[in-house]
């Protein structure tokens, strides 16, 4: 049984990052794996285009197994620990490091990159999920993670962060729960094969989404949504009548 509550600590004082395991069969995470391959090939034949690294925008329409991602039970309860019932998914995507890719750079994530450092420490603005949908090994590019730099609330310091950084690997199905504050990058894939994560982006509602959710809408995604992912999406929209939004806040 998973403890949310030292799940959260760890995240906000401990490390900033848990990797829980199996929260998906490998099966499911194939499936993932296979639909963003395929979509990286087609948008790849229509642009002519071809890098050692790949993004796949809109992942919440490309198939039903993302649907259910963004909303897993267990990743929703530790996110909304920390930032509270209104969160919103700011973005859903997929990286794709094809052999040979070099490092991303090393970041803390939206909105904390499109702002002045220092950064507020508090309210925690983004928690971050990175999905494995395949093992991630010491050579494919696997994240590296500084432990505890979302403390210091700064942009990242490159010379610290090689000194102290360490790479996160783990077995398909696992998710990777950050604090946006977090330093972190990805390594170098070595090995003969893509490797692809899965990235979301969860904040606060009152934070601009990283990512237009109505890219590549489709309605047949709403009509079968249920109502935890309609307001991860903001498209539980209330009444024209309502002059103001309400926003649920807990005071602990």
């Amino acid at each position: 049984m998973l403890d949310i509550k030292d799940l959260t600590q760890e995240i906000i004082n401990g490390k900033g990052y848990v990797a829980i395991p199996n929260l998906i069969t490998p099966q499911e995470a194939e499936t993932a794996r296979n639909l963003v391959l395929e979509r990286v090939k087609s948008q790849e034949q229509s642009s002519g285009d071809r890098s050692n690294k790949a993004r796949v925008y809109g992942l919440i329409y490309q198939g039903e197994i993302f649907e259910r991602l963004v909303q897993n039970p267990t990743l929703l309860s530790i996110i909304e620990a920390i930032l509270g019932e209104d969160i919103i998914l700011g973005g859903f995507s997929a990286h794709v490091l094809y052999p040979g890719a070099s490092r991303m750079g090393v970041h803390v994530d939206y909105p904390y990159w499109a702002m002045s450092s220092p950064f507020p420490a508090y309210p925690i603005l983004e928690i971050q999920v990175i999905w494995l949908v395949e093992d991630f090994t010491e050579n494919n590019g696997a994240p590296l993670f500084a432990a505890e730099t979302q403390k210091l609330a700064t942009k990242p310091d490159v010379k610290q962060f090689e000194s102290i950084a360490q790479k996160v690997t783990g077995t398909a199905g696992t998710a990777i729960i950050s604090h946006g504050l977090c330093w972190h990058d990805t390594s170098e894939n070595t090995s003969d094969r893509p490797r692809v994560s899965l990235l979301g982006n969860y904040t606060p509602q009152y934070i601009h989404p990283l990512e237009n959710n109505l890219f590549n809408y489709q309605s047949a995604v709403f009509e079968r949504a249920t109502p935890k992912l309609k307001h991860l999406l903001r498209h539980d929209w209330r009444s024209q009548q309502e002059q103001m939004l309400a926003m649920k806040f807990k005071m602990d």
